[in-house]
């Protein structure tokens, strides 16, 4: 047995080192030897004997054995040569009574490397074992500022916790993540509290993640890794944000097979250098009538519609805000759909969709990016609805989102702030530091810029903890504020917009105009004509993301009288030039505050920078601030859609 297995051994070793010779890659193991000339270390830390696995082990330690292998480990010396005997001999040992020595590696950057024991990896690699025991030794790198090197240090923290090896991640932040979607911890309420450390997982836990993650990669790798750019960590970590871990953590096989395949399109889209589709106006597709289904609009059947608010739109401007836009669908489309709302927490939201869903609803608007994790699941799990969530969180092909580029408006508010500061000196009051936020305060500052170049915008934030933003503005003698945007029915008709305070007196110059109605006329007429389905075809692989403006009259900015005229036909002039798409308030050259230029002369940022952008122009006073200085009513939303973590 000990020749043909030799034999069989050899030939996959033959093979292997055609494929990378005809390839231009190195043939042989790697030396661990050669990597660390090229790269600095800190030094070598113990960890003990372990169980890793074989599929990490990677090469070996010392140059002088890599010619005895190919890459894929499978021996590639004669078998009568004394290197031959022994392998057969452990072979034949190995299939009597397996493995009864460790192994002893160098593990570096998540690789392993063997400095004794190569044979057995050889033979265990031949008998399609899965895993190995070894004496392990880590080689800790010396800190740079390289993705790899950040990938690696979130994964040392992984593995106190989570003493796994098998996962792997090639973006920065994923390994993070992962830890908070299977154990999430609150943050401490005290800001001087000590930050929570995440205890080590138990063994029960840890062998559930374990099983999980094996089904999963395994079927993953089967079936979807050779189409697919994308390692079977970047898509487990996908798979358990859209389900969440307690709802699969106890499945079956089958069953997890069964979701895995529910959500193949969003692997295609993780997978997709260019993932997100921006829709900036209504397209011709979105309103061409299908040709197989009968106008809902002249028939008898109707449309049920439901809206889930996060706070009392009587309470809440934004929530108001998309209340009138539901009661102009009412008005636009009659008897031909029906709408009811809803208020409620994110947690409660689950439960909220099921009912609209049991009581007909088959259009569901999500208002609020709070809801935007469940409103992924819903959407996964009810596929006979269509779900969209308000948010510029642009992660998933099941779930389209929707938002308004509010920051046209803010540049159109920073031109009235800019001419019409008395001292140079204008506030802008930010809520949250979320994707799409630095948007908007750079647009104000860029608008403020233009027609004042030496004015500067303080910024200051209403989400902090025992802090009170007018009172810093006082402070600093600064008398004219960009406040919220939108005001509701029992809230005081002061504190939002662009408003000037003088002698105690406030008086508004300007505020922007949300027109959500607009967006969801076009929305509701696509599902009533039967077009829903055309914008998605034509983008295949993308996320689609309905990213609105002045072009589309869903944003608009309302303006004071008592403006001067000059200033007046300023903001008509610039309103026309942005809605036709002549001008585009993130043109450059910018510069930001650490003095960098972040967009050259004659460039624009494109859509999908805009709402990710993490700087703000020169011409800004203050910074974003850090989830843990925000009220602790406000960090967990801003955790999970920060800016800084995406």
């Amino acid at each position: 047995m000990s020749i043909q297995d030799y034999s069989k051994a050899q030939k996959l070793a033959e093979k292997q080192y055609r494929q990378a010779v005809s390839h231009g890659a190195y043939p042989y193991l790697p030396a661990l030897e050669d990597i660390l000339r090229e790269n600095e270390v800190e030094g070598q830390l113990p960890l003990g004997q372990l169980e890793i696995p074989l599929s990490l082990i990677a090469g070996t330690a010392q140059s002088e054995r890599t010619s005895a292998f190919a890459s894929n480990f499978m021996p590639l010396l004669d078998y009568d040569t004394e290197f031959g005997s022994k392998w057969s001999l452990l072979c034949d040992s190995v299939h009597e009574v397996g493995l009864r020595e460790p192994i002893t590696v160098m593990e570096y950057m998540q690789r392993f490397y063997v400095c004794e024991g190569n044979k057995r990896v050889s033979v265990s690699k031949y008998n399609g074992a899965v895993s190995i025991e070894a004496k392990v030794t880590r080689i800790i790198p010396k800190p740079n500022d390289t993705a790899e090197y950040q990938i690696y240090e979130e994964f040392i923290e992984f593995f106190r916790i989570a003493g796994i090896y098998e996962i792997q991640m090639r973006h920065p932040g994923a390994f993070p993540r992962l830890i908070q979607i299977i154990t999430p911890i609150e943050q401490p309420d005290d800001l001087d509290a000590k930050q929570p450390v995440t205890p080590p997982w138990s063994d029960d836990l840890r062998r559930d993640v374990k099983f999980l993650y094996t089904v999963f990669s395994d079927y993953y790798l089967a079936k979807y890794e050779q189409r697919l750019p994308l390692t079977a960590g970047d898509a487990f970590l996908h798979f358990l944000e859209i389900y969440g871990f307690e709802q699969v953590r106890e499945l079956s096989s089958v069953e997890l097979h069964r979701r895995i395949d529910r959500i193949r399109e969003e692997f295609r889209v993780l997978g997709n250098d260019n993932p997100t589709s921006h829709i900036l106006n209504p397209t011709d597709v979105s309103r061409k009538v299908a040709l197989t289904k009968k106008i809902l609009l002249t028939s008898s059947a109707v449309l049920h519609i439901a809206f889930l608010y996060p706070k009392n739109p009587q309470s809440s401007g934004w929530s108001y805000n998309h209340e009138i836009g539901r009661r102009y669908l009412e008005d636009t489309f009659g008897d031909a759909i029906t709408t009811t709302s809803f208020v409620c927490e994110a947690d409660e939201a689950k439960t909220v969709i099921e009912q609209a869903i049991a009581a007909g609803c088959r259009l569901i608007f999500t208002t609020s990016p709070v809801y935007h994790a469940v409103s992924m699941r819903m959407a996964v799990e009810h596929p006979e609805v269509i779900l969209l969530n308000c948010s510029v969180n642009t992660a998933y092909k099941q779930l389209r989102t929707y938002y308004l580029r509010i920051y046209e408006a803010k540049f159109i508010t920073g031109l009235i702030a800019g001419s019409m500061t008395e001292n140079e000196r204008v506030g802008y009051i930010a809520d949250y530091p979320i994707l799409g936020i630095p948007s908007s305060i750079s647009a104000f500052a860029l608008g403020v810029k233009m027609v004042n170049p030496r004015a500067m915008v303080y910024l200051d934030w209403s989400t902090l903890e025992n802090h009170d933003p007018v009172e810093y503005f006082r402070n600093k003698q600064i008398d004219l504020i960009s406040d919220r945007d939108i005001n509701a029915p029992l809230l005081d008709d002061i504190g939002f917009g662009l408003y000037g305070m003088y002698g105690g007196v406030s008086f508004r110059l300007a505020a922007p105009v949300w027109n959500w109605g607009s967006l969801y006329e076009d929305l509701v007429r696509s599902v009533l004509i039967g077009a829903w389905k055309n914008d998605g075809n034509q983008n295949e692989t993308q996320a689609l993301n309905y990213y609105w403006g002045m072009s589309s009259g869903a944003i608009d900015v309302a303006v004071s009288s008592r403006l001067p005229s000059g200033t007046q036909r300023l903001v008509k002039l610039m309103q026309n030039e942005i809605a036709n798409g002549s001008f585009q308030p993130f043109s450059g050259p910018i510069y930001s505050q650490d003095g960098s230029c972040k967009v050259a002369a004659g460039q624009s940022l494109t859509p999908d920078e805009i709402i990710k952008a993490d700087w703000m122009p020169d011409n800004v006073v203050g910074e974003l601030p850090d989830v843990s200085e925000l009220d602790p009513r406000f960090r967990e939303f801003a955790k999970w859609h920060s800016i800084r973590t995406t």
